[in-house]
């Protein structure tokens, strides 16, 4: 072969390496402008939980539908049994068939649950973006940090004393015995846990009648709620605190509280402190009991003692 041959051999030899080295270039660069839901899915260790959803640095990654955002809420492996979890909302795709299994669940021993229960207990459901993910929400999309923040509620709910009437009257609401509802706070995700204090008040028969007399409708009662709270519930008796960091199901014995005075209903307040920047948390009314065995109830309670707000 001449020379004069070798060197156009030569030649050609290289400008295929450069072509095929700016090749190599543009497959780089078209990875570098995926979408952004990849780029996390390549940056993190993700997997897929049993429900087929994507878990992508430990969390959730949920395109919520009311409202319309993306969440990351936090994976839990070993869920606690009768506690309601954000996923729970947001995942799980049998929320119904959930809630009837937890309330079974969580039936004290000497009781019977009740599928028609008035009880009731403030509903909590804070949830904030990690760090890691914050970048890749785009510009105007919104991102949701739903800050934790105290609450209130009634006890019972308004109830008429006979069907087809609008009006209720000054006597009791109360219906259960038993109340319990389940608190989740996530310290197997974070060490920054808040502190929930659960207070109980007293809402005595007199106040309602002195205000509203023989009968009230379901408006005035939701309004006297604002009132009462206004007020720092100084009309009400105050019958029981507890502080709360752990997650769990929690009892309110009512039978014990009605031992206490003459009242019309309940104020259950829910105040939080040592509150973190980072805050994942959902507590909510988890079922209605009646107790049919006092001793039964009485030897689950001490066995239970941890877990009821008026011990």
């Amino acid at each position: 072969m001449s020379n004069k041959r070798q060197k156009i051999l030569s030649v050609f030899v290289v400008l295929m390496s450069v072509m095929t080295s700016a090749c190599g270039k543009t497959n780089g660069s078209a990875e570098e402008t995926l979408a952004e839901p990849d780029y996390i899915l390549q940056e993190y260790e993700t997997s897929t939980s049993d429900t087929g959803d994507t878990i992508i640095n430990g969390f959730y990654r949920v395109e919520n539908e009311n409202p319309k955002v993306t969440l990351f809420i936090p994976y839990v492996e070993n869920k606690k049994s009768g506690v309601f979890y954000l996923d729970d909302h947001s995942v799980n795709k049998k929320i119904n068939s959930l809630y009837k299994q937890n309330e079974l669940n969580n039936t004290p021993t000497g009781t019977a649950l009740q599928r028609s229960s008035n009880c009731n207990t403030p509903f909590i459901e804070a949830c904030t973006v990690p760090d890691f993910a914050r970048k890749y929400y785009k510009t105007g999309e919104t991102v949701p940090d739903w800050n934790l923040s105290d609450m209130a509620s009634y006890a019972f709910v308004y109830s008429a004393e006979n069907a087809g009437e609008s009006k209720s009257t000054s006597k009791t609401m109360i219906t259960e015995d038993i109340c319990a509802f389940s608190v989740a706070m996530y310290e197997e995700v974070y060490d920054e846990i808040p502190t929930m204090k659960v207070s109980v008040y007293g809402i005595p028969k007199s106040l309602f009648k002195d205000k509203f007399g023989k009968t009230f409708g379901s408006k005035e009662f939701l309004n006297y709620q604002d009132t009462l709270k206004k007020n720092n519930y100084k009309s009400c008796d105050l019958l029981c605190t507890k502080d709360i960091n752990q997650t769990g199901v929690y009892y309110i014995d009512y039978t014990q509280l009605n031992k206490k005075g003459d009242y019309i209903n309940y104020i259950i307040d829910y105040h939080f402190e040592n509150i973190g920047e980072k805050v994942y948390l959902l507590t909510e009314k988890s079922g209605g009991y009646n107790i049919t065995n006092n001793e039964l109830f009485n030897q689950w309670k001490t066995e239970h003692a941890e877990q009821l707000i008026n011990n």
